[in-house]
């Protein structure tokens, strides 16, 4: 069992928001979900893609980039790898910094039941009024208030 999904939390490290393959390449929180009810979702399926990378950047904007010390400005990205980035850091550009900065702190810990709690609402909000998968891309009303009140869309 991956060490990161032991005990009654899930520890994310800051510095995977500086990697493309950052968060198991963006299946950190697949095993959980699938462990956790979402199981009958066919893995090679559209809809858990989208849902299962919506969970991952929903968690990590609202219950880890919140708890980072340096002022951040996270981005999600459409891609197979690590869809939840940031592009600046304490005023920098990222491609800025002759060294990758150290984000502290360098692991942020959020409880599985928080996680699933939101993997349930965003479950049920996964299709759009006409049956489209909301893509992953997409902010949850939640991240976008987060997103908002942080000014990382500005």
């Amino acid at each position: 069992m991956n060490q990161q999904l032991s005990g009654e939390n899930i520890f994310f490290e800051t510095d995977h928001l500086l990697s493309k393959w950052g968060f198991a390449d963006g299946t950190l929180l697949d095993d959980l979900l699938r462990q956790n009810g979402y199981d009958h979702v066919a893995e090679s399926s559209e809809e858990w893609y989208e849902f299962s990378r919506r969970v991952l950047c929903e968690v990590v904007e609202i219950f880890v980039c919140t708890k980072i010390h340096n002022a951040i400005k996270p981005y999600r990205m459409a891609t197979s790898h690590n869809p939840i980035r940031i592009y600046e850091v304490d005023g920098r550009h990222v491609s800025e910094w002759e060294e990758l900065p150290t984000l502290q702190p360098l692991t942020i810990f959020v409880p599985k039941d928080v996680i699933l709690e939101t993997a349930v609402h965003l479950y049920a909000t996964r299709f759009t009024d006409t049956d489209e998968i909301v893509s992953y891309m997409v902010r949850s009303e939640w991240a976008t208030a987060v997103a908002n009140q942080h000014g990382w869309d500005e």
